[in-house]
């Protein structure tokens, strides 16, 4: 993949390198943020290591600007910043992973390769499965004319579901989608989660859209 480093700390930015062209990879270094921006709105990438505390501009702008500008490419966002309402504000402005410092390389590099399976998606502001519908500007989901209430990690499981209709979403995907920076998701947080989702969108005196593969994962399907 064609990876683009995004860090400031030159010693970090050189085992970064290092450890992904090992990984087979073609990367690309830059330690300032708004050298970083002007990289990713002009070149294709397939994944951004991003670090937040950058000269120049900082990662949650580069990353707000990026998906402002309707580029869909995959950002991991590493940084010192360890505390809960970092992760949350990292992730709310448009990253898709977090990791902090220190971090294991291997991880790292890991994460960079579950990043890169999944690719870019159109990041759409409205998503429609049959008369289901998912607002993302809005923050907003509706079957028919119906609002439905979801929590910020139903709506990123919906949302998952959704760009995936018709194919089976495992688990791993899903966990991503809505813990990603998390390291431990039980089974049981995930069934839990997916019980209220399909309760949720479920019409009156209708089975749920949402169906359990057995040993795959889950499976959205509304007919038109």
């Amino acid at each position: 993949m064609k990876l683009l480093v995004v860090e400031d700390d030159k010693r970090i930015a050189h085992i970064l390198k290092q450890g992904l062209l090992e990984d087979g990879h073609s990367v690309f270094v830059s330690h300032r943020g708004d050298e970083g921006l002007e990289l990713i709105t002009s070149q294709y990438f397939d994944v951004i290591v991003l670090d937040v505390m950058l000269p120049g501009k900082d990662g949650l702008s580069i990353v707000k600007h990026a998906r402002q500008a309707k580029c869909d490419v995959p950002i991991l966002m590493l940084t010192a910043r360890d505390a809960m309402p970092d992760v949350v504000r990292g992730l709310d402005s448009g990253a898709d992973d977090y990791m902090t410092k220190p971090f294991q390389l291997e991880v790292l590099l890991a994460r960079v390769r579950a990043m890169g399976r999944r690719g870019q998606v159109p990041m759409l502001d409205q998503i429609q499965v049959g008369d289901l519908l998912l607002d993302r500007s809005q923050k907003v989901a509706r079957r028919g004319d119906r609002e439905v209430p979801l929590t910020r990690k139903e709506f990123a499981l919906l949302d998952l579901l959704m760009r995936r209709a018709t194919q089976v979403v495992s688990r791993a995907e899903l966990i991503e989608a809505a813990w990603g920076f998390e390291t431990d998701v039980s089974d049981n947080t995930v069934d839990f989660h997916m019980h209220s989702l399909r309760s949720k969108i479920r019409q009156p005196g209708a089975p749920s859209p949402i169906r359990t593969v057995r040993a795959q994962g889950y499976h959205l399907s509304i007919a038109e």
